[in-house]
């Protein structure tokens, strides 16, 4: 076995892992974009889609955001209340709600738009394209194997059991 000090996979998915951790602390810091109110980073989020699908209902957007119909619903309806967006029915279709910003959500939503361009604008900065398309088909590769983890995981239980056993 490498020793994990000198291991270029262990070094590697543990800057994956701090990277991951320090995405998802500023995922739960709420913001203030000027207006004295907090929005929380799920708010945000709903924001943005809302804005970039505005024809689309909440199916939909829970459906881009990776979440259920209600928690779009519960956001949606704290977003209502602190002035962000409001709810309407789509014109011919009484059952289907699309979520409309208001001139405060417009506001957040370009707030949202402008943080990542500068975010995004620093990490490109940084990394060239070759260097993009490499990193992206690692990635891949690493997520393809990801997906193979529970397998893995359950053969080396197995595996350890058996020799526990012996």
């Amino acid at each position: 076995m490498p020793d994990d000090r000198t291991d270029p996979a262990t070094e590697f998915l543990d800057r994956i892992i701090r990277v991951l951790n320090k995405a998802a602390a500023i995922e739960r810091e709420p913001v203030d974009i000027g207006h004295g109110v907090l929005l929380y980073p799920s708010e945000v989020h709903l924001i943005d889609v809302a804005g970039r699908y505005p024809e689309e209902g909440v199916s939909d957007l829970a459906a881009r955001l990776g979440i259920t119909k209600g928690a779009v619903s519960q956001t949606a309806k704290k977003l209502e209340e602190k002035g962000y967006l409001e709810r309407v029915r789509r014109e011919g279709d009484s059952k289907a709600v699309l979520l409309r910003l208001t001139g405060r959500g417009d506001e957040a939503f370009a707030w949202h738009r402008a943080y990542h361009a500068a975010v995004n604008r620093r990490i490109a900065e940084e990394i060239g394209r070759d260097d993009a398309d490499r990193l992206m088909a690692v990635l891949a590769r690493m997520e393809e194997i990801l997906d193979e983890c529970p397998a893995v995981q359950a053969e080396t239980i197995r595996r350890f059991r058996m020799a526990d056993i012996v």
